[in-house]
């Protein structure tokens, strides 16, 4: 099946990239990376990009979760801030409200469904 296009902010884009040459096991960011559409301008308010704080749903186990997606040297699951290079968090990048994601998790094959996307107003 062919995964949907994901849209990723120029500015996250540059940052990430930066990150998968810096960090040694990145190539699932680095995959969703290069099918990116990169976006120079205003990204819409309901994707998911680094610093959203968003609401999913594992569709396999029936659990919904709420936290933001932060660069790793911030990750802290106990706070909800779950790193970008984590396989949930690298999942979860580029996607919109509504989407569906399948994807491979530690535990097996899962579905992630996005119940909702804040991002902070840009100043």
């Amino acid at each position: 099946m062919k995964k949907k296009q994901i849209i990723v902010s120029l500015h996250d884009y540059e940052i990430l990239k930066t990150l998968c040459y810096e960090a040694p096991a990145t190539h699932k960011l680095k995959e969703e990376l290069d099918r990116a559409v990169v976006r120079k301008g205003k990204v819409p308010d309901n994707v998911v990009q680094v610093n959203s704080t968003l609401q999913f749903r594992d569709e396999r186990s029936g659990k919904v979760r709420s936290v933001q997606l932060v660069l790793p040297a911030l990750s802290n699951l106990q706070e909800g801030k779950l790193s970008i290079l984590s396989p949930i968090g690298t999942a979860l990048l580029g996607y919109s409200t509504g989407d569906v994601i399948d994807w491979e998790v530690p535990a097996g094959k899962t579905q992630l469904h996005i119940l909702e996307v804040v991002n902070a107003a840009e100043v």
